[in-house]
């Protein structure tokens, strides 16, 4: 009887709800165009990039216009590099394929000659950002969760002690990226290892049943450990939030991720340390399964 009142009365509420049907129309105003900023260097030595475009309405649908015509320039405090402006992608500006960033080194962004409000005047956007050292990692090895069937790529590494650290981790297979997007890249602070030696912390799970994640012998698996400045691991950790799946009952309205760029740009600049260690696959899964 108590099953049969609740359910009637379950029933009334969705017959209501149902029933009740309108055509809302939102006003929806685009935002005014603001500068995004998308510049990274680093310790290997190549060409870097720092790329500017405008943002866009959400609904429009269409790729950032770029920004041409910008002086960009980079200086590490001793001296001042003006980026060049590609000739084949314009609004993407470039350093010589001989610079790389330095250890320990805080370095500054800075963006002239541009008019985004288009009002005429010019406007000025700065950046910093300080290039951590290195950390060497120790090695990296592959092991096998057997009820998941995953195979798990670990770190093996010393923790700097008394330090806040914060760790992205890239991972290629066979010198080709997998993590070709922020929310396939794993990252990680300091907090439980701080000063002590990480020996397997669990960095990336492929699927071994998923025939592009499998790992067969013979593969060359390398993990690519970035050291990156709080700033930029937040400017991650939210990217991924906000372009991932979402319960759309309990999740919050979308925002803007954190911006490091000042005058109110969107986007980041950031300078990070590079450490890699590659290791071979010997094994397949089946092996992994019966170990």
């Amino acid at each position: 009887m108590h099953f049969l009142k609740y359910f009637t009365v379950i029933l009334m509420a969705l017959t209501l709800l149902t029933g009740c049907e309108e055509d809302i129309e939102l006003s929806l105003k685009g935002d005014k165009p603001r500068l995004v900023v998308d510049g990274v260097i680093t310790t290997d030595t190549m060409v870097h990039k720092v790329k500017l475009s405008l943002s866009g309405n959400y609904f429009d649908n269409q790729p950032m216009p770029r920004v041409s015509g910008a002086l960009v320039t980079l200086s590490d405090g001793d001296e001042t590099f003006v980026l060049q402006e590609s000739e084949a992608a314009p609004g993407e500006y470039l350093t010589s394929d001989t610079f790389f960033g330095k250890q320990n080194t805080l370095y500054s962004l800075e963006i002239r000659n541009v008019d985004v409000n288009g009002d005429g005047q010019e406007e000025v956007y700065t950046s910093q950002s300080y290039l951590n050292p290195i950390i060497e990692t120790d090695s990296v090895s592959i092991s096998f969760h057997r009820i998941w069937k995953l195979w798990q790529i670990n770190l093996h590494a010393h923790d700097p002690a008394g330090i806040e650290n914060y760790y992205l981790f890239k991972l290629y297979i066979n010198g080709e990226l997998y993590s070709d997007r922020y929310g396939k890249m794993s990252y990680t602070d300091d907090r439980f290892f701080d000063g002590s030696f990480a020996d397997g912390v669990w960095i990336f799970a492929l699927n071994s049943e998923d025939e592009e994640e499998n790992l067969v012998p013979g593969d060359v698996v390398t993990l690519e450990t970035l050291m990156v400045e709080k700033t930029y691991y937040d400017f991650v950790h939210a990217a991924v939030d906000e372009t991932g799946i979402k319960t759309p009952l309990f999740s919050g309205a979308p925002a803007n991720v954190p911006s490091n760029i000042s005058n109110g740009a969107l986007g980041q600049f950031a300078a990070y340390a590079i450490s890699r260690f590659s290791v071979v696959n010997t094994f397949t899964a089946e092996e992994m399964k019966e170990k």
